[in-house]
């Protein structure tokens, strides 16, 4: 199994807060294609992208995830 999965937290510029966490490549933590409450959020209070953890499997990263 390849192990180039992440999970990734975007979060808002204003105070740091946590509002979307994903899992998939590390493009797509970078990517802006998203939902329109995404942009929203985004367009309010702009956005960091960390790198919550990598080199991890898809299941692993959908496990962290979904808590399981």
């Amino acid at each position: 199994m390849e192990k180039n999965k992440v999970v990734y937290l975007h979060r808002k510029k204003s105070d740091n807060s946590i509002f979307y966490v994903g899992a998939g490549n590390l493009k797509r933590a970078y990517s802006k294609q998203r939902s329109e409450w995404w942009n929203r959020v985004v367009s309010k209070y702009g956005y960091v992208v960390e790198i919550y953890k990598d080199n991890l499997t898809k299941k692993e990263a959908l496990d962290i995830v979904t808590g399981k």
